[in-house]
């Protein structure tokens, strides 16, 4: 099911039951004695309210920037791909064919299988294998010179940054919300939600008004922490637009410079 959907479902749920809690509190209690309660009711509720408000918006904005904060580590990630398929350009024709292969192969892996399986927290071990090929090509050549030295470190650098990231990446998508915390938001959201029942008015339609907007702004920061919970799965999750960007920098590279050996790098733009 949708996710938009199963929330607009959710949402309604939550505050229907809401609405109907409160009319069923003021049958039994009877307005006169929920009146008779506003002093005490309120000030307990603006305690338990403000200390529930400060735990969801901590675990909102934590939720938020974590997903960010994994944005910009596959942005990373990718880039250090890029990078080590263009320092494999300087390496012996045999070396750099491998190189690219390890990188076009470790690309199509990740963006073709291994994103969907991070939504239910695996990894792919055929990407972990691209890896290991990757670094024992990089730590067994062979810089008899000052330029090959160089090219070697390079290299050696954009994969310890891909490593790293992917590593982190991974973890990262094995990880979500603590159940414990998920107990701990949905009961300081009923707490604070029944502690509303203990006010009377009047007018039973303003109440229930009032009450039906409380039940959505909690139902929806709720939602919120479930959407930027699980950065790989869901309506915002991360998504590999930065591996697709390599992929159009690996083809116009094999189109351009690698059946044209007069090739011209500076020459060559992305598109043509």
């Amino acid at each position: 099911m949708d996710t938009t959907v199963l929330g607009i479902i959710v949402i309604t749920l939550c505050t229907v039951l809401a609405v109907g809690g409160m009319l069923f509190v003021r049958k039994i209690v009877g307005l006169e004695k929920l009146q008779e309660l506003h002093e005490i009711s309120g000030d307990m509720l603006s305690v338990i309210g403000t200390l529930y408000a400060v735990l969801l918006g901590f675990v909102v904005v934590d939720a938020m920037t974590n997903v960010q904060n994994m944005r910009y580590n596959v942005e990373q990630e990718a880039n250090a791909l890029g990078n080590i398929y263009l320092s494999a350009d300087g390496l012996p024709a045999d070396l750099r064919n491998r190189m690219h292969s390890y990188c076009q192969n470790y690309l199509t892996i990740v963006v073709g299988q291994e994103w969907k399986a991070m939504a239910d927290g695996k990894s792919i071990d055929e990407a972990h294998v691209l890896t290991w090929k990757m670094w024992r090509l990089a730590t067994h050549l062979d810089a008899s010179t000052q330029g090959d030295q160089s090219i070697k470190d390079r290299i050696l650098e954009e994969l310890s940054d891909l490593s790293d990231n992917r590593r982190t990446r991974l973890v990262t998508a094995t990880h979500g919300i603590a159940p414990i915390m998920w107990v701990l938001l949905i009961s300081g959201g009923v707490f604070t939600m029944v502690f509303t029942y203990f006010f009377g008015l009047e007018n039973i339609v303003a109440q229930s008004i009032m009450t039906a907007l409380i039940a959505i702004t909690l139902s929806l920061n709720i939602w919120l922490v479930y959407l930027f919970g699980y950065p790989f799965s869901g309506d915002v999750n991360v998504t590999p637009e930065a591996f697709e960007l390599n992929r159009k920098l690996f083809d116009q590279y094999e189109v351009k410079c690698v059946q044209d050996t007069k090739c011209d790098i500076t020459k060559v733009k992305l598109g043509e």
